[in-house]
């Protein structure tokens, strides 16, 4: 038997309705006895559905929402019945992602708007200088201001301490722009297979340099969370540094992007010890292998859900007991990531389905809400 990856599905299934043919009958999708009826009502709205009854729709950008509203319904019916319950409905914070000049930024949005996310936090990357792409953001930020939550840039720069240079622009970029969080810090970054490489295997910074101690003391009056990016490959070398910054700085807040790759115990460890740490669950909705280095892929801890999107019982557990510290986040980067925005997205509202509801949205939006200071435009 022919064993298929979650990717694989998720892309058949949008081949599949992702360009309804001329002879599909769209009229069916008004009835209310569809499968899909109540989804849809949901995507576009009741009114918009009796529309469908008479056919296709005309004008072009109905068209294309009432389209992917139908892949949206579709991907979510097909994975529900694998996991034997409904999708999550609710409101959704992105709570981090990232973008630059190669990405296209019209679309990416279309795509956020499209997949029903209320809130992104949303931070440039700055690959080559300070500032760079910062502009990008502020001005995506302007022309969604119902949706776009900015954080200072992550710069790429940074080797063995944080420069008094970035530490002063980023205080300066918070101060300037109201953001509401400082960006992703890549304090152990191992190299994947595809992006850049260097010469140690890894980007490092070490936390207990006196350059962090300077940030720290420079945003404790500002009071807004800190992303600090490291992963589990070197645990033993890392957890306890981190352990000492995280107990060093009480009444900062710090959230760890995707979990730092680690397994469940290893998020038990952190998040017991350290009521101050929040993770995203980013990029845990699937297996994380990209890592350049073998030994690197092997430590990475396994994703939250099977290959049936099914929760983890491992995974469950963490996730009802530190319900009020994890974060929905995506985290795309690339312009690949952000042309698929919909289906980490998907999954993601069918593992959130899998949890008692009030644990769910907890997860999905109210502690990103509490800890950016902004609430969803949600009815």
């Amino acid at each position: 038997m022919r064993i298929f990856s979650p990717l694989l599905i998720l892309t058949a299934v949008l081949l599949l309705v992702a360009r309804p043919s001329a002879a599909f009958d769209w009229r069916s999708l008004a009835a209310p006895d569809s499968e899909l009826y109540e989804c849809l009502v949901r995507e576009l709205g009741e009114e918009r559905v009796a529309g469908l009854g008479k056919g296709r729709p005309e004008d072009r950008k109905q068209r294309r929402k009432a389209k992917m509203a139908l892949l949206k319904c579709k991907n979510e019916a097909a994975l529900a019945k694998g996991t034997g319950t409904p999708p999550y409905d609710g409101p959704l914070f992105d709570a981090m992602s990232q973008i630059d000049e190669t990405a296209a930024r019209k679309r990416a949005m279309a795509n956020v708007i499209d997949a029903g996310v209320d809130k992104l936090a949303l931070f440039a990357r700055s690959r080559k200088r300070l500032h760079q792409n910062e502009r990008l953001v502020l001005d995506l930020a302007k022309h969604h201001p119902d949706l776009i939550v900015t954080g200072a840039p992550k710069y790429f720069r940074l080797k063995n301490d944080l420069s008094d240079t970035y530490i002063r622009a980023t205080v300066e970029g918070v101060k300037k722009h109201d953001y509401r969080f400082v960006g992703e810090i890549l304090y152990t970054h191992g190299d994947k297979s595809e992006g850049a490489t260097t010469a140690q295997g890894e980007r490092f910074v070490e936390p207990l340099a006196p350059g962090t101690r300077k940030l720290l003391q420079a945003v404790a009056p500002l009071d807004i969370p800190l992303m600090v990016h490291f992963e589990n490959y070197a645990w033993d070398r890392d957890a306890p540094k981190f352990h000492r910054l995280f107990a060093q700085w009480p009444d900062q807040t710090f959230i760890i992007p995707h979990m730092a790759f680690a397994t469940p115990e290893q998020v038990t460890e952190l998040l017991s010890r350290h009521p101050n740490v929040y993770m995203t669950i980013s990029k845990k909705e699937r297996a994380m292998k990209g890592f350049s280095d073998a030994d690197k892929a092997d430590a990475i801890g396994s994703s939250l859900v099977d290959s049936g999107f099914r929760l983890r019982p491992e995974w469950r557990e963490v996730l009802l007991r530190f319900q009020n510290r994890l974060l929905f986040a995506t985290d795309p980067h690339w312009p690949s990531l952000w042309d698929s925005y919909q289906q980490p997205v998907l999954v993601h509202r069918v593992l959130l389905g899998q949890l008692p509801r009030e644990a769910a949205e907890k997860i999905a939006y109210k502690n990103a809400e509490r800890l950016y200071g902004v609430k969803v435009n949600a009815d």
